[in-house]
């Protein structure tokens, strides 16, 4: 199918999304068991960039900014509850409308302190790594890109595997919400991951990745003072191994077309969030770390250290029932074995985001961004020489979403 063809579809979806309430489905079985709530969205936005291609060939204005999904749960016993949700996308090369079984997990609640959950579940991360698709749940259109990339869905979001979760009172401190989890994830070799990589190769590509583990945990200290909670997320993942191919003698000169790499990624987050009145106040900071060993025809050829660290702050006000503002300020710094230059090693965006909601099932954003540096570019290869010599460049994001 075309991707004229599946945006007309997508387009066809929304109005009939748009055509119903804010009201979930039920969807009756014909028998004992509890109905089952359905649940839809379908977001499209616009990128238009002043100098440089970032998500898209968004110089050239882009609308490849289109997310879709459909999602039931149901409780069919006592303290159990089953959900599942399919969904596509496209941001800019990444996610092409391809279909995803983005979660589908069974979970029981032995009580408030301790829970079970299994299948595909969502990787517990920050303030927004499960919610990351739920356009209702803030005021802008992109959330920071250097903690929340859109294109690394298939990395970041979701794995198989289950987790332990619950919530420990602490009397007078308030209490203790924990997750820990641990699974697989498997990623495409034309994933947004890839494109990334592929850049990082040229005139190399990767063939295929391998199925890699991930275990980590999230805690959130709920504190005595309404509206205030401080988290911190970790994650380590062994075995991110993939296969690539590069000329031969291609610098570094390995001697083979066909070559592989072994790696681990190690993952940080802190956060703090505080509700005040018709405020909201985040804050993030993020440390990501990966080790690498290239090996050709089972000999090692190089080794490799990289890393990011990223921070942001916002903060955004609800002034009435139909619109709320907000901005935030993000930055993000590369280093490593092969540390990046001038303005390729890091990236500062600041944004200003003025959400509507015309209707309980509609939202209608635009957003402005005004971007120091280019480290987050790096999936695109067509981009013009990446020197700023200290100078802005600017983007417009405009964004609505249809749900029911």
């Amino acid at each position: 199918m075309t991707h004229s063809k599946q945006k007309h579809i997508l387009s066809l979806t929304a109005f009939i999304l748009a055509a119903g309430s804010a009201q979930a489905y039920d969807l009756s079985l014909g028998t004992n068991l509890p109905p089952v709530d359905l649940h839809g969205f379908f977001s499209q936005g616009y990128l238009d960039s002043s100098k440089y291609n970032y998500l898209g060939d968004s110089s050239r204005g882009s609308f490849n900014y289109t997310e879709a999904g459909i999602n039931a749960s149901i409780n069919p016993f006592p303290r159990t509850r089953i959900t599942v949700q399919g969904f596509l996308f496209e941001v800019g090369n990444a996610g092409k409308y391809e279909p995803l079984l983005d979660y589908a997990s069974i979970e029981y609640t032995f009580n408030d302190y301790f829970g079970l959950r299994a299948g595909r579940i969502r990787k517990p991360g920050g303030l927004y790594n499960t919610i990351q698709d739920i356009d209702l749940a803030r005021t802008s259109v992109l959330l920071p890109q250097g903690i929340y990339d859109a294109r690394f869905r298939d990395f970041s979001t979701s794995l198989d595997g289950g987790e332990a979760f619950g919530t420990l009172p602490l009397s007078k401190a308030g209490s203790l919400g924990y997750e820990v989890y641990s699974g697989l994830i498997n990623i495409a070799a034309d994933s947004g991951v890839a494109d990334i990589i592929n850049n990082s190769l040229t005139p190399g590509k990767i063939t295929s990745f391998d199925q890699f583990e991930e275990t980590g945990a999230q805690l959130w200290w709920n504190t005595p003072l309404d509206g205030l909670r401080v988290g911190a997320a970790f994650g380590y993942a062994f075995n991110f191994d993939y296969n690539f191919t590069e000329p031969t003698g291609y610098p570094p000169p390995y001697n083979t077309a066909s070559l592989n790499t072994k790696g681990a990624i190690v993952v940080q987050q802190y956060s703090v969030e505080y509700l005040w009145k018709n405020w909201t106040f985040q804050a993030e900071y993020y440390h990501l770390q990966t080790s690498q060993d290239t090996f050709d025809a089972g000999t090692l050829a190089n080794h490799s250290f990289t890393y990011e660290n990223t921070w942001y702050g916002d903060a955004s006000y609800r002034f009435n029932k139909w619109l709320e503002v907000g901005g935030y300020y993000s930055e993000l710094y590369q280093g490593g074995t092969a540390l990046a230059t001038a303005s390729q090693g890091y990236q500062k965006d600041a944004a200003l985001s003025f959400r509507f909601d015309p209707a309980s099932w509609w939202v209608f954003k635009v957003e402005g961004h005004c971007i120091h540096g280019t480290a987050l570019l790096d999936d695109n290869t067509d981009n013009p020489v990446r020197n700023q010599n200290g100078k802005p460049w600017y983007m417009l994001a405009v964004k609505t979403t249809f749900s029911f």
